[in-house]
């Protein structure tokens, strides 16, 4: 289902690699101090001001980016799907108010990592885009928007599936090969931070949602938990055996505190604009999940720390989850967005 965008544990982590050799449910004010504050949270904490000159200087000679509406550029612009986001309000902070099929106001945290790591902005570009050129993009989104690890999740909203993501992944390096040489498409590969941001639909598509009737009766939430997990790690293989050596990897959101999550749980069903709350058993079943994929990432990267690959935990949970318990920490604007969307 496409949500709205918001963009540490271990999230210095999630940079530093860089440095070795080699739902409309929200509204767009919302969403966009959301973003910012996002940003604020995680790149002072991806690295030092040191190590920040480092990467400025360093060659980073790709960014691809797999995943659901958190990072999704447009894809979704050019299958068959009604999860599109081609429309006014989104995009009307991009100049001329262009909708540019991003599920957000303006920028996705995955462009102002492009941004971050010296590619000219809004250069983050859809794989499927008619204009899209080898020669010319190095960072390259392949993310649809409503997609999850579980093959039945893309398909609730026939979107690109992780699985496709990955063989369009394949495509395009077999072009890029065609074009640089095998040589220079292997080079550039393992010389290119790759970022994953995913799960979250799994849960509220498949689970909790319409598509819970697939799943085989008595699967428990952990069940499905490891089984997602299971597959974020086939992915996460699938990636390297093309040759990704840099991954980072996104947990999922405090999604227990989505407006409409908020509204669709209520307590007070004849009333859900007054009685608001954050969903608490959401909001345990993501934590859970992360500190898996946590667990799961230390235990990969040690199984395969003899071909140098580099995997990052990238916490989009606790972030958001300090600004809902202590808004006042952060300034008036976290305390109007906290109450806007309890209230």
């Amino acid at each position: 289902m496409p949500q709205p965008r918001r963009s540490r544990n271990k999230t210095c982590l999630a940079f530093s690699f860089l440095l070795s050799p080699l739902e409309v449910n929200m509204s767009s004010k919302i969403k966009s101090v959301v973003s910012i504050v996002t940003l604020l949270f995680i790149l002072p904490n991806l690295i030092s001001q040191n190590q920040a000159q480092q990467v400025s200087n360093h060659s980073i000679g790709a960014f691809y980016v797999f995943g659901d509406s958190y990072v999704d550029p447009g894809n979704n612009d050019y299958i068959l799907t009604i999860a599109k986001s081609n429309n006014p309000p989104y995009g009307i902070d991009f100049l001329n108010q262009i909708a540019t099929g991003r599920f957000s106001n303006g920028k996705l945290i995955a462009d102002f990592f492009a941004s971050f790591l010296g590619f000219q902005n809004y250069s983050y570009v859809p794989y499927l885009a008619p204009n899209f050129t080898i020669q010319s993009q190095r960072a390259v989104g392949f993310a649809s928007s409503g997609s999850g690890f579980d093959n039945r999740t893309a398909a609730f909203l026939n979107v690109i599936s992780m699985s496709k993501q990955l063989e369009y992944f394949k495509e395009y390096k077999a072009r890029l090969a065609s074009t640089i040489g095998q040589e220079g498409a292997d080079n550039l590969t393992t010389n290119a931070v790759f970022f994953v941001n995913c799960a979250v639909n799994d849960f509220l598509i498949t689970f909790y949602g319409p598509g819970r009737r697939l799943l085989a009766a008595g699967t428990t939430i952990g069940q499905y938990e490891d089984f997602v997990l299971q597959l974020l790690q086939e992915f996460i293989q699938g990636l390297v055996g093309l040759g990704a050596r840099r991954i980072a990897v996104s947990g999922v959101p405090l999604f227990g505190c989505w407006p409409y999550i908020i509204t669709f749980y209520s307590s007070n069903l004849t009333d859900v604009l007054v009685t608001r709350a954050c969903n608490d058993t959401l909001n345990a079943v993501g934590n859970d999940y992360n500190m898996k994929v946590q667990a799961a990432l230390s235990t990969q990267q040690n199984s395969s720390a003899n071909i140098g690959l580099k995997l990052a935990y990238f916490d989009t949970y606790t972030p958001m989850l300090n600004i809902q318990r202590n808004p006042a920490v952060f300034g008036t604007s976290m305390i109007m967005i906290r109450n806007l969307i309890l209230r």
